[in-house]
């Protein structure tokens, strides 16, 4: 565990991502009702406390301070691009609103990941209390 969690902090801008891509969903259709199973492993659990990751900026509203936006791994990752699919996408809450940038600028955060373990949506997990790092 402590070396997932130590994987946050390392030099290794991909570790945080591959953390994130351990946690699984299943979604479960029966006749009407629809669900999602979701499973949190162990060592993304352990991170969460204070987790660091360096991604790319997606905002999702004009806002005059941004306090709330995405996070991808790679710009190609977008959910708004029209791409076929999409990677690992991180929803994040700014402790303090951020600076004006550019969309797409790479950007490292530190805050707390919270896990969304609802049955009635796909999202897995936020970073809540972000705070940009230089």
């Amino acid at each position: 565990m402590a070396a997932f969690a130590a994987a946050t902090e390392t030099a290794d801008p991909e570790a945080p991502w591959r953390l994130l891509n351990t946690a699984e969903f299943e979604e479960i259709i029966n006749g009407d009702d629809w669900r999602v199973k979701k499973t949190i492993p162990p060592e993304l659990r352990a991170a969460a406390r204070d987790f660091q990751i360096t991604g790319f900026f997606v905002p999702v509203l004009a806002q005059g301070e941004v306090t709330e936006f995405l996070l991808v791994e790679d710009p190609a990752d977008c959910p708004f691009c029209g791409n076929g699919g999409y990677g690992p996408v991180l929803e994040v809450h700014a402790k303090r609103p951020m600076p004006d940038m550019g969309e797409f600028t790479e950007i490292t955060l530190r805050g707390q990941l919270e896990f969304n373990l609802s049955p009635e949506t796909l999202q897995l997990f936020r970073l809540k209390d972000a705070i940009l790092l230089d």
